[in-house]
């Protein structure tokens, strides 16, 4: 029995670093499960949100696996806040990372002020470059960036997107900026402590001769 639980104990405690670092990258998590990550700080509108959302699903329906990030501030960018303003060092730090934990290169768009950038495309990121952000843009900006550039994107690669209706952008959207990643980095260490306890009182009822039931 104390084998077991010091097995439990020991997992747990490996489980705890990579749950604690797993904010490192916000978008890296949330773009595991979605395909479209937004800025945290000052979310863009509902309906624009909900529109990104709605082409990124067309895209990937179609199999043309397309991520975007739409990077609103240093603190979107967690524990890199260094390459915010460069959008192509970022969007390659950010597939690298998708690729690492899903075995797949996904052709990526990153949105951030200071630019456009990309990551596992082929001729299709020529159509993105060339696109322009303002000097001081708020999301609601730079998320109608993303949209373009997803469109541009997926009509250069042969996947052209259908207009998306002003219903379906009406609909609450079944994605969302956040993620599982915070959840689990605060179960673990909850889990951990429920281990502890278990442990302790096992010792205790042990050590007074107490059946351990």
């Amino acid at each position: 029995m104390i084998r077991l639980v010091a097995t439990l104990v020991a997992l747990l405690l490996l489980a705890l670093p990579a749950a604690a670092s797993a904010d490192v990258d916000p978008a890296s998590d949330v773009l595991l499960f979605q395909n479209a990550f937004f800025p945290r700080v000052k979310p863009p509108s509902t309906g624009l949100k909900n529109e990104l959302t709605a082409l990124t699903k067309q895209a990937n329906d179609q199999e043309y696996n397309l991520k975007v990030a739409v990077i609103g501030a240093r603190l979107d960018l967690g524990g890199a806040p260094q390459l915010y303003r460069h959008p192509d060092q970022y969007a390659k730090f950010l597939g690298t990372e998708l690729r690492s934990a899903t075995g797949l290169v996904q052709p990526l768009i990153v949105v951030m002020k200071g630019g456009v950038g990309t990551y596992g495309m082929g001729d299709e990121a020529s159509a993105v470059k060339g696109m322009t952000v303002p000097a001081n843009p708020s999301s609601d900006q730079l998320t109608q960036i993303g949209i373009d550039a997803t469109k541009k994107a997926s009509a250069a690669a042969g996947f052209p997107l259908k207009p998306v209706s002003a219903k379906a952008i009406g609909k609450k959207s079944n994605q969302s900026s956040g993620g599982g990643a915070p959840i689990l980095a605060f179960m673990v260490p909850v889990a951990l402590l429920l281990v502890l306890g278990f442990v302790l009182w096992f010792r205790r009822k042990t050590h007074s001769g107490e059946p351990a039931s």
